[in-house]
């Protein structure tokens, strides 16, 4: 644990700014989820935020914590990604 100093004040900080700690499993789902479900830029700044306050405490982020992440389940990607499937957005 961290002790800063700040013009006299103390504070404890478990985690710096924006610093965050995913284990391998979770660091690749995270590229998939960025190359193909992600819609717009916005989608990856939300996904940035999500996991920096998850990251709060310090602690190392895991596939338990995907869904709290993406704000959606894996169902629901799936379906979104089959429905642009048909409609020949991708492929």
């Amino acid at each position: 644990m961290k002790v800063k100093k700040l013009k006299n004040h103390t504070t404890t900080k478990m985690n710096p700014k924006d610093t965050i700690t995913v284990d391998v499993p979770l660091f690749i789902r995270l590229l998939e989820y960025a190359r193909e479900d992600a819609q717009t830029d916005m989608d990856l700044h939300d996904l940035a935020e999500n996991i920096i306050g998850l990251s709060e405490d310090g602690e190392v982020l895991t596939m338990d914590d995907y869904n709290a992440i993406v704000g959606t389940t894996e169902e629901e990607i799936a379906e979104r990604r089959m429905l642009q499937v048909r409609a020949g957005i991708i492929k």
